[in-house]
């Protein structure tokens, strides 16, 4: 019997997990009530609030079935931390983020109760792949260009990123490959081209909207995405060192003729040769990471400020100067446990679409999440995009809690056996 079907009679009936980060939660708010020498209640309401969302996120997946409750426990404790440290760097910036946490919780419930009533319905590859290529066509149309990269829809008050929900039609996308790889064979006269080669045109394509935008880092995301998810599923070594030579081809010779790309991979390599000037950014966040030691410095007590983009690129810097290294290491853990619960999900799958959209959208977070702390720490060029539900964005935190919602429709249709028909069909016969 599978191991995620067993563990359906073992979700846990006790509030313990989430009294923890309940915990956690009124402990950093508390202090941050307190900082200033002066009590500001705001802060503690915003941690009751949290408190309260919480317990109710976890009653309602509990009570109704709606997949791994575990995924919730440990999406609550990354926010903690994230919300905590935003609001510590800035209290109007931290407010913002905090409606955005309650704009993406909403996503996310919305997203994991309807979802498994769709997902049947909508399954063509053209069909994300033109929503892929509108978004793109429509932010260089009318996208504002920051910091560089034009990758910005301005609307009145309100801007967000494309980029961040075309990682998820993406997915959508190699899912329908996945199951159905078929509808991109083409027939050229009397010979027929084999659907990964056509696959893997429309995946440079989209890559080249990427380097028009000069989103490279997200570009990086569906790549790798892309990559582990025909090596997984379709066991393609050939295909896939063609794929890796061209891309790298491709990026020797972008870093060549673009300069800032160049400025990076500079910076990325001997930050120290220019301190003040392109190595700043990198070396302050490598100051920040070594004075906060093992305990850090105490929530309010560093100078994360000295940190250029602090509140959206380098974010996991300010955590380990005043949480610690181990602070730092406390939410790379809590990613490879959600990694771990992604995986579980698309192992209990039997479906070949949802199987691989489930393994998709957990390899989005957790490259995603790879790039952006490999940057900060230097073990990678820094690529600027967002740690999930921790970098200071609204589409960044939306997009997060819609591929967490996703995964927990998912989850859901393994609790309740939806996922284990075919595998019930193979036993009888």
């Amino acid at each position: 019997m599978n191991s995620y079907l067993i563990e359906k009679e073992k979700q846990p009936h006790s509030l313990t997990p989430m009294h923890l980060v309940a915990l956690v939660d009124l402990s950093f708010f508390t202090l941050l009530s307190y900082r200033s020498g002066v009590f500001v209640s705001l802060f503690l309401i915003l941690g009751a609030v949290k408190v309260v969302l919480n317990y109710f996120t976890y009653f309602i997946l509990r009570r109704y079935q709606m997949g791994d409750i575990y995924l919730t426990v440990i999406l609550a404790m990354i926010l903690s931390m994230g919300l905590a440290m935003q609001l510590r760097l800035s209290s109007n910036v931290g407010l913002k983020q905090f409606i955005w946490y309650l704009i993406g919780l909403s996503v996310f419930l919305v997203t994991s109760s309807i979802y498994h009533l769709v997902y049947k319905r909508i399954r063509s590859i053209w069909f994300f792949y033109s929503l892929v290529v509108v978004l793109f066509v429509f932010t260089l149309l009318i996208g504002k260009s920051i910091n560089g990269a034009k990758n910005w829809i301005v609307l009145g008050k309100i801007s967000f990123q494309p980029s961040e929900f075309i990682k998820i039609l993406f997915v959508f996308f190699m899912a329908s490959f996945i199951s159905n790889p078929e509808v991109l064979r083409l027939k050229l006269k009397e010979k027929s081209v084999s659907p990964k080669w056509v696959l893997m045109v429309l995946v440079f394509i989209v890559m080249g909207f990427f380097v028009l935008q000069r989103e490279f880092g997200t570009a990086l995301v569906i790549f790798t995405v892309y990559l582990s998810t025909i090596y997984v599923f379709e066991k393609a070594i050939t295909f896939i060192a063609t794929n890796v030579f061209i891309a790298s081809a491709g990026a020797f010779l972008a870093i060549k003729i673009m300069p800032h790309l160049q400025v990076r991979v500079d910076s990325w390599l001997n930050p120290f040769a220019d301190i003040a000037g392109k190595g700043y950014q990198i070396t302050q966040s490598l100051f920040a990471i070594g004075s906060g030691s093992f305990f850090g410095t105490g929530l309010g007590f560093g100078y994360p400020h000295f940190i250029p983009n602090v509140e959206t690129d380098f974010i996991f810097s300010a955590i380990c100067e005043e949480m610690g290294i181990f602070g730092g290491i406390a939410i790379i853990v809590l990613f490879m446990l959600l990694i771990y619960r992604g995986i579980k999900i698309c192992l209990g799958l039997r479906d070949p679409f949802t199987k691989s959209l489930a393994f998709g959208l957990t390899m989005t977070v957790g490259f995603q999440t790879f790039l952006i702390i490999g940057g900060v720490t230097k073990v990678i060029p820094l690529t600027g995009i967002t740690l999930p539900f921790v970098s200071y964005g609204g589409s960044s935190m939306v997009s997060s809690f819609l591929i967490l919602g996703l995964l927990q429709a998912l989850s859901g249709s393994i609790l309740r056996g939806e996922g284990f028909e075919v595998e019930k069909i193979d036993d009888e016969q």
